[in-house]
């Protein structure tokens, strides 16, 4: 699959599919194309931001709330292509739609830098929810990485 049929598959065929498979090249030209999506959307905010000078904080808002945006608008898609990869790496839907929601949620509760998290927690479970995220995310490296069965 190329670059253009996994978009038109990931966005427009298959939106919110969680039925089928999808392939490892249409799992990687998606993830991709919403990596290449952010950048073009941070690059043209903190453009505009700059230009109608904006102070650096609101210049971070634009950001934050620009990829916050694109993050929404591929949330369902990002969902979809994962469970399908899944599936057509011989695992379960329920198994896949776990693993995606581990790997987002620690995201938003891990402090990043000097911001605090989206989702505070006590400071000790700090470590605990790290080694869960990672540990999800690798998970999901080697089931995007798999041959299909």
């Amino acid at each position: 699959m190329k670059f253009q049929q996994a978009i038109d598959s990931a966005l427009f065929k298959n939106y919110f599919n969680l039925e089928g498979k999808a392939t490892r090249s249409e799992y990687w030209w998606f993830g991709l194309f919403v990596v290449l999506l952010i950048f073009a959307t941070s690059f043209l905010a903190s453009t505009v931001a700059v230009s109608i000078g904006l102070e650096e904080s609101g210049v971070v808002r634009v950001l934050n709330y620009s990829i916050g945006i694109v993050l929404a608008v591929t949330f369902l898609p990002s969902l979809g292509v994962s469970v399908r990869r899944f599936r057509d790496a011989g695992r379960r839907k329920e198994e896949a739609i776990v693993v995606f929601f581990l790997a987002i949620i620690t995201q938003l509760m891990v402090p990043i830098g000097d911001q605090e998290a989206i989702i505070r927690m006590p400071e000790i479970m700090t470590v605990p929810i790290l080694v869960v995220g990672v540990a999800a995310s690798f998970y999901s490296l080697y089931i995007a990485l798999k041959k299909s069965v």
